[in-house]
């Protein structure tokens, strides 16, 4: 057999051993409560902390019907050697029936070749991590919230500078308002006459 025919299957073991380098963590959190018409939001991680290939994922939460399920992306590209947190969102229609509704997640990740953004056509499945939602009447629990919060001014800064805003401002018209004349007091001691002049 020629060399040149197993760069093929070469490629395809090298693509195996890449995505095999995957890490997927449990769904947080992986058991919610929720009554009709509520959301929750939750969040995994994909870890291509070994890899050496920039890889493609998709994944999806199988039998949840009827349940809403929605990711805030259909796919994520990972850097090797680096992680990515993955956030979706589960719903729970009006009309739906008081029960405990169990589903698995699934991730599909493939390297990614030079001049595409796909993942290749060598992928694998990691997953089988269980998610589950108790639909009831009367929620015990309560909702955990998992996103990260958007940094920006916090009140204590925003109070603080609309303080100082105001001092400066008053400061200035403080020293710039006009100053008033004090009228001067009239003296009371009579004036001196001048002596007049005898006639001769």
């Amino acid at each position: 057999m020629k060399i040149y025919k197993l760069i093929p299957i070469l490629f395809i073991l090298l693509s195996f051993q890449t995505v095999l380098a995957l890490g997927v963590t449990r769904p947080v959190p992986h058991d919610v409560e929720l009554m009709r018409g509520e959301s929750a939001d939750f969040t995994f991680q994909i870890q291509a902390v070994t890899s050496t290939e920039k890889i493609s994922c998709v994944y999806f939460l199988s039998d949840m019907r009827p349940l809403e399920v929605k990711f805030d992306s259909d796919e994520v590209i990972i850097d090797a050697g680096s992680k990515k947190d993955v956030y979706g969102t589960v719903t729970v229609p009006e009309n739906t029936p008081f029960d405990t509704y169990s589903g698995t997640l699934s991730v599909s990740c493939g390297a990614v070749s030079q001049g595409d953004s796909s993942g290749s056509q060598v992928r694998t499945t990691i997953g089988g991590s269980p998610f589950s939602v108790d639909v009831v009447e009367v929620r015990e629990k309560g909702i955990k919230e998992i996103r990260p919060e958007e940094k920006g001014i916090s009140t204590e800064i925003i109070i603080l500078i609309i303080i100082t805003v105001i001092l400066i401002i008053g400061a200035y018209y403080w020293l710039n308002k006009p100053k008033k004349k004090i009228p001067k007091k009239k003296s009371n001691k009579p004036k001196n006459k001048k002596p007049r002049k005898k006639r001769k």
